[in-house]
């Protein structure tokens, strides 16, 4: 067996040792790309990936390929990364660090002569990861904000409510799926490509870049404009139902093929990449030993799987007490009774608790909280939900103190389709800190697994649907908050 044949072998292998180490962030990316428009685009940029790669076969058969030891280090790094992501169920961290490791570990293999020569391919990877989702209220704003005063410009009448946008003819909603998300998404992947295979200067590519990021944002906007006023103009006869996705289909599509018209009218002539005749396959066949290599990272992932192993064993053993409050000991008269007009969504608390809080005779406030042992259900979870989208929609969210306390709590204010207002406020707690910060009470939380301590964790909230003055509603809050602790 010759040198070119075992080295085959073990490139193979430690592609092997990377998918059995990131297994559970390639399964559940997967599990998005399947489930999700968002992201099906990541089902073809390995593939892709590889395509470019191969197109560059020629080149890289000239290179002299030499393992880059000092990459061990930021796979050191990742590796660590990854197991904070599985202890946290992070699974962006998760998705982050399987889908940067890939490429380290080429350019680990090839050295950076080579490497230079895939830079795009191996950068490409990276379009695996399915993130972008938390872009959304961002964009449903961001659109809502563009497209209200191109409506006004147009002389519609119209008012708007949070999300909701109300003309004479009827009510329109700027929902998830009017964010434009998936048109953006794609388009920066387009853009990208597109760059790399058109153009040789790398501030042209960077200039197409940035037009593949703003023309859908734009062209969102504009395509909402155009569906609220086409429904305006028409007495709601078109674009008021599903039809209005429809359109937007088209509207993208035409989009798309004017960014391909723009990229056309600046396009560079490629050359064909110049390599010389002789070639460098034996030094390559010298340098390219894996097997030091392949031992190293056996023994990197060892250990990251081990560290995993050890500490859910820890967290299968350890008992916690969850709940997080005790409502009888209020002062207050409690209803335990099902929430109606306002539903909570956290489906894998260990335990919730929810109904009313009567104040006196005219005043009550509902209250919910879910609580975690540490084991079972996650606290920050995209599944858990405040409130749900069809029945409310966002206006603002702000972090306040609250009167006569030292509490820091998020505030969040609700408008209903009908117009009603609800204010809601929440916090978290895990062991005995208190949070209002997602990022900061998930990172704690993970830290803490990581050195092997589990503590119960989990939300409160407090909510008043009234049309009152936020201060007078905000006071009731701050008064049952005081009875709470």
């Amino acid at each position: 067996m010759n040198n070119k044949t075992i080295n085959t072998f073990l490139f193979s292998l430690i592609i092997l040792i990377w998918g059995l180490s990131f297994y559970k962030g390639i399964e559940t990316a997967f599990g998005i790309w399947s489930i999700s428009e968002i992201f099906t685009h990541c089902f073809f940029v390995i593939p892709g990936a590889c395509y470019l790669i191969f197109q560059k076969r020629e080149l890289l058969s000239q290179q002299s390929f030499k393992v880059n030891y000092w990459l061990v280090i930021p796979l050191i790094a990742i590796s660590v990364f990854y197991v904070f992501g599985v202890i946290g169920d992070i699974r962006l961290l998760m998705h982050i660090a399987a889908f940067i490791s890939l490429p380290i570990l080429v350019w680990m293999m090839i050295g950076n002569q080579a490497a230079k020569c895939i830079a795009f391919p191996l950068y490409f990877i990276l379009f695996s990861i399915p993130i972008g989702e938390q872009l959304i209220p961002y964009l449903q704003e961001l659109t809502t904000d563009i497209a209200v005063p191109l409506l006004e410009f147009s002389g519609v009448p119209i008012y708007r409510n949070g999300l909701y946008l109300d003309i004479p003819a009827g009510r329109f909603l700027v929902a998830e799926a009017c964010s434009g998300i998936s048109f953006l998404i794609a388009s920066v992947v387009f853009g990208n490509l597109y760059a790399y295979l058109s153009f040789e200067k790398r501030p042209k590519q960077l200039v197409f870049v940035f037009i593949s990021i703003i023309v859908p944002i734009l062209a969102n906007a504009i395509r909402v404009y155009g569906i609220v006023l086409t429904a305006h103009l028409t007495d709601m006869e078109y674009a008021a139902g599903a039809d209005h996705l429809i359109y937007g289909g088209v509207f993208y599509a035409i989009v798309l093929f004017l960014l391909i018209i723009i990229g056309e009218r600046f396009r560079d002539k490629k050359l064909t990449d110049k390599v010389d005749v002789e070639t460098n396959l034996k030094e390559n066949d010298a340098a390219f030993k894996y097997w030091p290599v392949t031992i190293l990272l056996i023994a990197i992932f060892s250990i990251q799987y081990f560290w995993l192993s050890s500490i859910k064993s820890i967290q299968q053993t350890v008992v916690i007490n969850s709940s997080l409050i005790q409502l009888d000991l209020l002062p207050y008269h409690v209803n335990k009774k099902e929430l109606v007009n306002w539903r909570p969504h956290f489906p894998d608390a260990v335990e919730t608790q929810q109904g009313h809080i009567k104040i006196d005779e005219n005043t009550k406030v509902d209250f919910f909280s879910a609580s975690y042992d540490g084991r079972d259900g996650e606290l920050i979870s995209s599944i858990n939900k405040f409130y749900y989208a069809s029945r409310w929609s966002l206006v603002q969210t702000r972090s306040i103190r609250l009167v006569n306390s030292s509490k820091l709590v998020q505030l969040t204010e609700l408008v209903s389709p009908e117009g009603k207002k609800r204010l809601l406020i929440h916090w978290y707690r895990l062991g005995g800190t208190h949070y209002i910060s997602k990022v900061n009470i998930k990172l704690n939380q993970t830290f803490q697994q990581l050195l092997g301590k589990v503590d119960g964790s989990g939300v409160v909230a407090l909510s008043i649907e009234s049309d009152k003055d936020n201060k007078f509603i905000l006071a009731l809050f701050s008064k049952v908050i005081s009875q709470m602790d």
